[in-house]
């Protein structure tokens, strides 16, 4: 028999001043900008016309307070799994990718051309993300939910495609993930399909983005 699909949708958190300068952050909190609280509110909008059961979030600042204004508008409150934190960055945290490239072409040309296997100095590898995600995934998992919201950051919702979809982790570095963006993750019968990614059209769209159907 099949079962009802979960559905579980990524949301990456609003812009920061560290995102418009283009600096690594990582682990160090950074609070949103006023646009970045505007680009939450309009991602709560947006999911009016698809209430969630359950709202995890990264306990960092910037995702915290996008899951905050998206949990408070269906009367939740948002549950943080700690394994959703940023990538740590290690030496290269509040450093820009303009500086490194100039300064330091050698490892940051190394670290472009796979970011999850050439970690910067002091900074988090592939297996230990993987190792902390896949906790993270199987506590959404083990729960009773089936319309999941789960607030993180740019370099872990690449890291969760792998995570969840088995993509390639030496790929999905490549794939966009815009401030505020969301990208929908259908398991149906066991398997994963990836519905949708880097949907922002209620950032970008104005009254028509925030009208959309988040699912079709």
């Amino acid at each position: 028999m099949n079962e009802d699909p979960r559905r579980i949708l990524l949301a990456r958190h609003g812009q920061t001043e560290w995102n418009k300068s283009y600096r690594f952050q990582g682990r160090t909190n950074i609070h949103l900008t006023e646009e970045g609280m505007h680009q939450a509110e309009l991602l709560s909008l947006r999911l009016r016309s698809w209430p969630p059961e359950v709202v995890y979030t990264s306990p960092l600042d910037r995702a915290k307070y996008t899951a905050d204004k998206i949990a408070s508008r269906f009367g939740l409150s948002p549950v943080v799994i700690p394994e959703l934190e940023e990538i740590n960055f290690g030496s290269w945290e509040g450093e820009s990718l303009i500086s490194l490239e100039h300064d330091n072409p050698e490892a940051y040309n190394r670290w472009r051309s796979d970011p999850f296997f050439n970690p910067p100095e002091g900074g988090e590898s592939w297996p230990e993300i993987e190792a902390r995600l896949t906790r993270a995934v199987n506590i959404m998992l083990d729960s009773p939910h089936k319309k999941i919201i789960a607030v993180s950051h740019g370099g872990i919702m690449r890291a969760l495609y792998a995570v969840i979809m088995g993509l390639d982790p030496h790929k999905t570095w490549y794939m966009d993930v815009s401030n505020c963006s969301m990208s929908g993750i259908e398991i149906a019968n066991g398997r994963p399909y990836l519905s949708f990614t880097n949907d922002a059209l209620h950032v970008s769209g104005g009254e028509c983005g925030v009208s959309l159907p988040v699912w079709g």
